[in-house]
């Protein structure tokens, strides 16, 4: 906040406005040097009044715009800014540009009163609502655990499918290695049955030639 006013209040021994960041003892003698300039011209307004103004706009600087936007100083402080901003003299009348900074700087406040007062409700409402974010947290750690242990079960009982399945499936190679090996008794028990069939009806046929040959002989003996 000093930064604010040393940057925005240009008084004849300060250099013009630059975006630099001021040291702390340069910000005390800028308030020295404004103090003594406010005492020694000739105005209207009191010694008394210039040393309050000042007085408040350093004390609500030096809160955190949160504080200062509780304390209820806003219009003590605005009223500051109208004393510092109206004062004369020869040699120490604030000129149009730097009137306009101090009003710029007593906006800038203002906004940063409001906003701070939204963020300090913002803070509240957020406040309000811990209970349930912690309840929500519990539930989602506990979750987490519930899940974990999960998957270690399923992963377990996955590796115990994948012993079975290994298992099915070498059990299933061992039982389509012995159906193929009684296939293939059967078929050369089939191939073996047929040729003692033809065999059979081979010898009967030769049997019957021979019965008949010897048939005919005995006819003519």
């Amino acid at each position: 906040m000093h930064l604010c006013m040393y940057q925005c209040i240009t008084i004849i021994a300060f250099p013009p406005f630059q975006a630099t960041v001021p040291k702390e003892e340069d910000i005390n003698t800028f308030f020295t040097s404004l103090e003594s300039k406010f005492l020694s011209s000739n105005t209207n307004i009191s010694p008394k009044e210039v040393k309050e103004a000042l007085a408040n706009v350093e004390k609500a600087l030096n809160m955190t715009p949160v504080i200062f936007s509780n304390s209820g100083k806003l219009s003590s402080l605005t009223h500051a800014f109208k004393i510092l901003a109206s004062f004369g003299g020869s040699s120490t009348t604030l000129t149009v540009e730097q009137k306009q900074k101090l009003l710029a700087i007593e906006k800038s406040l203002k906004k940063l009163a409001d906003r701070a007062a939204k963020v300090s409700q913002d803070k509240n409402s957020l406040t309000g609502k811990e209970s349930d974010n912690l309840m929500v947290k519990n539930k989602l750690d506990r979750n987490r655990i519930k899940y974990k242990e999960f998957e270690s079960e399923v992963e377990k009982k996955l590796a115990a499918l994948r012993v079975q399945v290994k298992e099915a499936e070498k059990k299933r190679d061992n039982m389509l290695a012995e159906v193929k090996e009684m296939e293939k008794k059967m078929a050369k028990y089939e191939a073996e049955a047929k040729n003692v069939e033809e065999e059979e009806k081979s010898v009967e046929a030769e049997w019957g030639r021979i019965k008949a040959s010897i048939s005919s002989i005995k006819g003519k003996i």
